[in-house]
């Protein structure tokens, strides 16, 4: 066989098989931990560690807040406790303020462990940092790429470049503008509408059209092209009429009639009047859009805004 025939595939694809290769490389790293807990005479599994680990600096934590803590889903969080429960390395109380929230402490058992396994840690943290300490450091790279996740992750960077070449292809009239706009009646679609409108925020800086008030039931609407989303806005009622705000379109599908849609989508689906708190930039973009300018111009945060009406 030759060199050739024997090249990793997997290898060879590059950044396509980042997650393959970190998984690759996470098992290794547990195998051998595992392996070198028993040589020194020690039963714990790597996947216990951040529970463990962040229960002996921060204790009692709610699931929640150990869950965020950590890093992980709920289930997958309330899936090592039942573990960690029944090897007796953890218990929980009861909250004071919350008899149906369960406080995650560690057992006595658990803090002996600890002790135990403080030696095989300094041989991790060596062997380790000789392991990632070369030229392109893994540890920084690890925690400059999950900062990157978190300003904007992975599903939202891919769907926004889909977007982005559904969209040149439609307005280079290479594809027809197939466009949807639906009332939001699914968690799926509400998550849906909640990152269009992180997205725009962060453009906007919590401009005050682009934002929802938190406590009111509002309306949501979602609007896709080629059924990818492309812009979401809601609605909810006041003493004065329906209050439309949240209007968000992505980048990449502005100018295509989205927003319209949208607006005209939630002034069909409820009857009586609608009023927006508009800036001066969008004041003539409202108006094509059947509303009216109301009263004088106010300021609000440093921003300048009418109060438009539309009678439905």
């Amino acid at each position: 066989m030759t060199n050739k025939e024997t090249v990793n595939l997997i290898d060879e694809s590059g950044i396509l098989a980042i997650s393959t290769r970190l998984q690759r490389l996470s098992e290794q790293f547990r195998k051998d931990g595992l392996l070198l807990y028993k040589a020194f005479g020690i039963e714990f599994e790597p996947k216990w560690f951040p529970v463990i680990y962040t229960l002996q600096f921060k204790s009692p934590l709610s699931i929640l807040e150990l869950a965020a803590e950590i890093g992980y889903a709920h289930p997958s969080t309330i899936s090592l406790l039942k573990e960690l429960e029944q090897q007796k390395l953890i218990s929980s109380l009861r909250d004071k303020t919350d008899e149906r929230k369960r406080l995650i402490i560690l057992t006595g058992k658990a803090w002996e462990l600890i002790e135990q396994m403080k030696p095989v840690w300094e041989v991790m943290v060596k062997v380790l940092s000789e392991i990632t300490g070369n030229e392109n450091n893994l540890l920084k790279a690890l925690n400059e790429s999950e900062e990157q996740l978190r300003k904007m992750g992975f599903l939202e960077r891919a769907m926004v470049l889909v977007g982005q070449l559904k969209a040149d292809k439609v307005k280079t009239g290479a594809e027809p503008l197939e466009m949807e706009v639906q009332l939001v009646e699914t968690e799926g679609g509400l998550k849906t509408s909640g990152a269009i409108l992180k997205s725009v925020l962060r453009e906007t800086g919590g401009d005050q059209l682009f934002t929802i008030s938190a406590a009111v039931q509002s309306a949501h609407f979602l609007a896709t092209v080629h059924d990818l989303p492309a812009g979401t806005c809601s609605y909810h009622k006041t003493k004065t009429g329906n209050k439309i705000e949240g209007l968000a379109i992505l980048e990449q599908y502005r100018g295509m009639g989205v927003g319209k849609a949208l607006i005209r989508a939630i002034t069909a689906a409820q009857a009586g009047g609608f009023y927006v708190y508009s800036p001066l930039a969008l004041v003539t973009w409202f108006e094509k859009t059947g509303f009216l300018k109301k009263g004088k111009q106010l300021e609000e945060s440093g921003g300048l805004y009418y109060k438009m009406v539309f009678d439905a």
